[in-house]
């Protein structure tokens, strides 16, 4: 009876073991795509090959056919394995599901954040609306000047570095067009509207975007801050690496601002804080400070209330609200937390293994959710009404990202399996015009309709 089990046991072994000679193919194999792609993103290319156009303009992000992958020891873990989905102007839309499905990996290959040279965008496209610096022959960023109700450029005095007004040999001043300012005393420059395909860019020319068009709020504030910095020496460098002609002073004085925006009680002395000084939530209030420093048209928040109590989450999440009518932009919310999800999204996307299982609005997916595993997550969350003495689990586990199947990844754990869901990955099917499904069970529908 012993020796069969351990006959047993070694075949399991054997079933999921790499011998030597296989685990130095996969190393050779992926040292050859990952020396291709990090070659790809870093190569020089004129902007013409990563300048694109939406395919909606009412939107603001448009992520189609999204491939992230690790490559590892053991293979290519498929984190984010043909995503696709859009973020309309002025909007929030939540991407839930379990850990490990892919969310913040998601998130990371938009901001271009991905470890490399493991980790890579592999294929996709992820189309940005920005609003870009123009710029003259000389590469030079373009002031704008202020003029008169004739339409003239208005002339003022050039100062000396003590403030004196600068003279003329005949003893006049110098006189030079004024330029623009915005309400935080920053030079106003010429924009254009530009839409990039950030999975193209080069990854230096993502500095144009990351932190002044795009910017992130990160999952941990503890450890999200530099301990050996001040918080207004995080703050200004953002305005100082990413507003052109930005002095120490304004960047201080805009910083200032920012704490005030969020909610901060007495800026002046949090800006001559260290993080270790702040509670977890003025922490996350500082992160969201330095995410809004370069006024960007996306912010993504990734788990932004995960370290928090509940008070400090309501307080985060109302402040998200506010911030985003504001900012005229769109917030990406990234979160397990339906609660979160409801309270904050408008359209929302369910991911899981790596796939968009299901996704449309927030009252579609909450009052009809149609894909089994979006229906196991809203058993799984505890409500007041509940008689149940145990909380729903979804059983079984996801299906290993290095060897994932061709069918359904959710079929072992779903109790609604059909024949056909042993067959090929189901298609998303249309169930509304703003709801869309991955399933078997609603493709019969759209048959028999």
């Amino acid at each position: 009876m012993g020796n069969n089990s351990d006959e047993k046991t070694k075949k399991v072994i054997d079933k999921h073991y790499l011998s030597g000679k296989e685990v130095r193919a996969i190393a050779k194999a992926n040292a050859k795509e990952m020396r291709r792609l990090e070659k790809a993103k870093n190569r020089v290319i004129p902007e013409s090959e990563y300048v694109t156009q939406m395919r909606d303009e009412n939107n603001i992000l448009e992520i189609e056919n999204l491939h992230s992958y690790f490559f590892t020891d053991q293979g290519v873990v498929k984190a984010v394995n043909g995503v696709s989905f859009d973020i309309p102007l002025n909007s929030t839309v939540g991407v839930v599901g379990e850990s490990g499905c892919g969310k913040s990996v998601t998130s990371m290959s938009v901001m271009r954040l991905l470890q490399g040279p493991s980790g890579q965008i592999v294929e996709g496209s992820i189309r940005f609306k920005a609003y870009d610096f123009k710029v003259d022959p000389n590469g030079e960023y373009i002031p704008v000047y202020v003029k008169d109700e004739d339409g003239n450029v208005v002339m003022e005095e050039e100062l000396n570095e003590d403030g004196t007004p600068r003279l003329l040999k005949d003893g006049s001043p110098v006189l030079k067009p004024k330029l623009m300012r915005d309400e935080n005393g920053m030079t106003v420059y010429e924009k254009e509207e530009k839409v990039f395909d950030i999975a193209k860019m080069p990854i230096k020319q993502m500095y144009r975007l990351r932190g002044r068009q795009m910017s992130m709020v990160f999952q941990e504030p503890m450890t999200s801050l530099n301990p050996i910095f001040t918080i207004g020496d995080q703050l200004d460098e953002v305005t100082l690496l990413h507003v052109p002609g930005a002095t120490k002073a304004m960047a201080k004085e805009h910083s200032i601002n920012m704490l005030n925006l969020v909610g901060i009680a007495m800026p002046e002395r949090v800006y001559k804080s260290y993080p270790h000084e702040l509670s977890g939530g003025m922490r996350q209030r500082v992160m969201i400070a330095m995410a809004l420093a370069g006024e960007p048209r996306l912010i993504i928040a990734d788990e932004p209330t995960t370290a928090l109590d509940v008070t400090i989450q309501a307080q985060i999440l109302s402040l998200f609200n506010d911030l985003k009518k504001r900012i005229n932009g769109s917030i990406l919310l990234i979160t397990h937390d339906l609660g979160v999800i409801a309270e904050m999204a408008d359209y929302v996307v369910v991911m899981y293994a790596g796939r968009i299982i299901e996704k449309g609005t927030a009252s579609e997916i909450f009052h009809k959710p149609c894909h089994p595993y979006t229906q196991g997550l809203q058993k799984s969350k505890p409500t007041m009404t509940s008689s149940e003495d145990k909380l729903f689990n979804i059983p079984g586990n996801v299906p290993n990202p290095i060897n994932m199947p061709d069918h359904c990844y959710f079929k072992e754990r779903c109790g609604k399996c059909l024949k056909k869901c042993s067959g090929d990955y189901p298609e998303m099917v249309q169930v509304s015009p703003t709801h869309f499904v991955a399933c078997h069970l609603y493709a019969e529908e759209e048959k028999r309709g």
